[in-house]
């Protein structure tokens, strides 16, 4: 992860704030780095990367975004199971601590995730 620290923080901020307001896992992963998305107020943000997409229009949005149903959350389970432990397995090869720290506050949102999908069980 190459963006710095601060920029990082705010964009996983905005992410749990959506989440927080009642912002919707997305099924769909991101273009620019395939992380998880999440959509409020048909404003859809990468937890990743921070990528922001608003939708052209309303009629649009049905076709660009698949909410996480009762049908997709075990692929999206698996999805963050295996990112987390591709993660994990990564963890301690870092020199660079900024970038251990950022890859450790993914794991920790992506475990929030889990919990919270759990809960839709």
């Amino acid at each position: 992860m190459s963006m710095p620290d601060d920029q990082y923080r705010k964009k996983l901020k905005n992410a749990a704030e959506f989440l927080l307001r009642g912002g919707t896992l997305l099924s769909e992963p991101c273009s620019k780095c395939s992380g998880i998305q999440v959509r409020k107020d048909n404003e859809i943000q990468c937890i990743i990367c921070g990528n922001i997409t608003l939708p052209e229009n309303n009629t649009t949005t049905t076709q660009v975004e698949k909410i996480v149903d009762d049908n997709n959350i075990d692929q999206l389970r698996a999805k963050i199971r295996k990112r987390l432990n591709d993660l994990i397995n990564s963890t301690g090869s870092d020199k660079n601590l900024i970038e251990e720290e950022q890859r450790l506050r993914v794991i920790d949102i992506y475990l929030n995730i889990l919990e919270k999908i759990k809960l839709l069980d």
